[in-house]
């Protein structure tokens, strides 16, 4: 029987928690200190992590620091280190340490988030926090909502709310249909497919060359569904969106959805928290006006996964589209001004993200808060500034957010030829463990791409992944040698 376990049950003695609790402690600040000499990312095959870690569960324990051993050597460096300076691709997470030690007081204390009279005062910090959001980004007075695991969730939550609001019957909901960017997040269509609006109810709005939603071609599609019987009921703007950075006219939407009274939900998970800058708060003007606004402060407000949001104008719609009231949670129904936090979403049981928030924000202070994300913006924008200066490579969409897409474009190449060189020089570069970019597709063409969000990195970073790109440039369009 391992050290420390009590006789009678799974309780351990307060030496012996202290003692996992400064092992625990150790390694990660090992691990976080050392980011700069550890590979980007590092991975195995499904077949090589099962000859390494697969194997039965223990019948009569381990030791801790034999535990943590296999952990360390066996599981913890096969991962990508989004937290990493050179960590470039997707839209990474890159947490305080102050919110990590958030993250772990709430798994410690175990709150259940989801009624208030069992988490009065944690569910307090989670309302604090929301309203926080809302001043950031310019909602009104009584905006509130939750946080959730991911901006998944959140807009799927919003989807649900606004079929809610549209009170569909079952016919009706048959010919309910919802409007985003063809530039829209994966998971606003997923999010319409689980609320039960039909696939092909989900209508892909055009982009213009900046890769925002025309407004006239929305406006077209809702005329054309409503002459063709359909009801028109949600549309999904983006703040931000993943390809680009890019962001739809939000005025015009609003507009839009005022005339035809239409729900309007804005996708800003990342991008939403930019509006505390000055440039961010221009770029994102008429975010306010949406009736509810996805956020994910496990991306650019620095806190772990998992850390999604949603803020809805109006609560009152969460909860007449959620809230259901058994017998065995009677005693637990909100009362006065309480908030029942599952009356609000999907989730009863629900652990508290607020803390995780609140102590790296506080600790900080939002002007620092500002400035990290001042520094990501600024980063795509030097990065784009250097590769626009090579004429062997081609911006195809200028920095925006904290993300700047382009691709090595040298002469006399074809199309596919160009992609295909594209995909080498992204595969090359993500080889050597040292960068991780990404790679997508915008108007058909292969592109790299550089999110430059996470806060540890400087602009000689930005120097460095130029370099080997270059340097990838060079070796994958040289002459095979005969």
């Amino acid at each position: 029987m391992p050290d420390g376990i009590l006789r009678s049950n799974l309780e351990l003695d307060d030496a012996a928690m202290r003692r996992m609790g400064h092992r625990v402690a150790d390694l990660v600040v090992d691990h976080l200190a050392s980011l700069r000499d550890e590979p980007a990312q590092q991975s195995l095959s499904r077949h090589d992590t099962e000859s390494l870690i697969s194997g039965p569960a223990s019948e009569d324990g381990c030791d801790f620091d034999d535990l943590m051993s296999f952990l360390r050597e066996r599981v913890f460096p096969y991962h990508a280190r989004e937290p990493h300076p050179h960590f470039m691709g997707y839209i990474p997470s890159s947490p305080t340490f102050p919110a990590v030690l958030g993250d772990w007081m709430a798994a410690g204390y175990n709150f259940f988030a989801g009624v208030w009279t069992v988490a009065s005062g944690p569910n307090q910090i989670e309302l604090t926090v929301l309203d926080w959001f809302r001043a950031w980004l310019g909602m009104p007075q009584g905006t509130s909502g939750l946080l959730t695991s991911g901006g998944s969730t959140a807009t799927l939550t919003a989807v649900v709310a606004a079929r809610h609001a549209a009170d569909a019957s079952a016919e009706k909901s048959a010919r309910l249909t919802l409007y985003t960017s063809e530039q829209a997040h994966s998971s606003v269509q997923r999010a319409a497919w689980i609320a039960g609006i039909p696939r092909g109810n989900v209508r892909s709005i055009a982009t213009d060359d900046r890769y925002r939603m025309r407004e006239d071609a929305l406006r077209r599609a809702i005329a054309d569904d409503r002459a063709a019987g359909f009801t028109p009921f949600l549309v999904v703007a983006s703040a931000g969106t993943t390809n680009t950075g890019a962001v739809d006219p939000l005025h015009a939407i609003a507009d839009l959805c005022a005339a035809e009274q239409l729900w309007m939900h804005v996708d800003a998970a990342y991008a939403g928290f930019a509006a505390l800058t000055r440039q961010g708060a221009t770029a994102l003007d008429g975010l306010g006006r949406a009736d509810s606004v996805t956020l994910d402060p496990h991306k650019w407000l620095f806190v772990p996964f998992e850390c999604g949001c949603l803020l809805a104008r109006d609560p009152r719609t969460l909860e007449e589209a959620f809230s259901v009231h058994p017998e065995y949670l009677t005693d637990v129904r909100a009362r006065d001004q309480d908030v029942n936090f599952a009356d609000y979403g999907e989730q009863l049981t629900r652990s508290s993200h607020a803390l995780k928030i609140w102590l790296s924000v506080q600790y900080f202070g939002v002007s620092e808060i500002r400035e990290a994300i001042a520094r990501g913006i600024h980063r795509a924008e030097y990065a784009e500034r250097l590769f626009a200066a090579n004429h062997d490579f081609e911006i195809l969409s200028p920095a925006q957010f904290g993300v700047v897409c382009f691709r090595a474009r040298p002469a006399d190449l074809d199309a596919p030829a160009l992609d295909a060189l594209n995909d080498r020089i992204n595969a090359r570069v993500n080889a050597t463990g040292r960068f991780l970019i990404s790679s997508t597709k915008l108007r058909g063409r292969f592109s790299l791409r550089l999110c430059t969000h996470v806060h540890r990195m400087t602009d000689a970073d930005i120097d460095e992944v130029y370099e080997a790109i270059v340097e990838a440039l060079r070796v994958e369009a040289s002459p095979p040698n005969h």
